[in-house]
This record gives structure tokens, sequence and C-alpha cells, in this order.
């Protein structure tokens, strides 16, 4: 166990460092959030795979279906009151750009001179 938590560790270090030192700050760079994708469907496919294997986990699904449905959805909804809650309190705006506080946005700089921004 404490292996498995090490190599996690070494691979969340290994990502800052290079976002860090060999991502160049300010680019977007959209392949991350593909292969991000690509990651989580290839995890949630191991883990079917994984639970159609089981004969026991299959044939308890009916029994627990009521429950693993309602967890699903609570856990669902707990994570995303959490990341919207933690958006807020650090800042970010709904596309995950940090909102400076006390800077008004040109919208409402135009509207209030009148759309004169001289």
């Amino acid at each position: 166990m404490l292996s498995s938590l090490a190599l996690y560790i070494l691979c969340i270090a290994g990502g800052i460092f290079v976002g860090k030192k060999i991502l160049k700050p300010g680019r977007r760079y959209g392949w991350i959030g593909r292969i991000q994708t690509a990651a989580l469907i290839l995890l949630i496919f191991t883990m079917g795979v994984t639970i159609g294997a089981d004969r026991r986990v299959l044939s308890s699904l009916g029994t627990l279906g009521l429950q693993a449905l309602l967890i699903s959805v609570l856990a669902v909804a707990g994570s995303v009151l959490a990341v919207f809650a933690g958006r807020k309190l650090m800042g970010f705006s709904r596309s995950g750009v940090r909102e400076e506080k006390g800077r008004r946005s040109p919208k409402s700089e135009m509207e209030q001179t009148g759309g004169d921004r001289n």
C-alpha cells in the first residue's frame, strides 16, 4: 500500500515539475485535457471490466441497485458542490480564470461611462 501511495505522490510531483519547469506559462495546452479525458475513459472502462468479471458483484446488483444509485447521485452532487465552493473561495470564474478583487470587467466600465472608453 505504501508503495502505491509513493507512486501516486511521485506522479503528482513529476506533473508539477513538468508544468512548472518545462511548459511555458500563459500558453494553453489543449492536448492535456484530451489526455485527461482519455485516461478517465480508460479508468472507467477498466472498472467496468473488473465489475463484469466478478460474479458476486453482478449477482448482487439487483439488491444493491437503489442504494448504489442513491450513493452515486449524492457523491456526484457533493463533488459538484465542493468544486463550486472551492472555485468561489479561490476566486476563479466559471472558465477557470482567476478573478482579481476590486477590478471591474470591461463590460461594467462601458456601462458606467455610457459606452465611451476615453
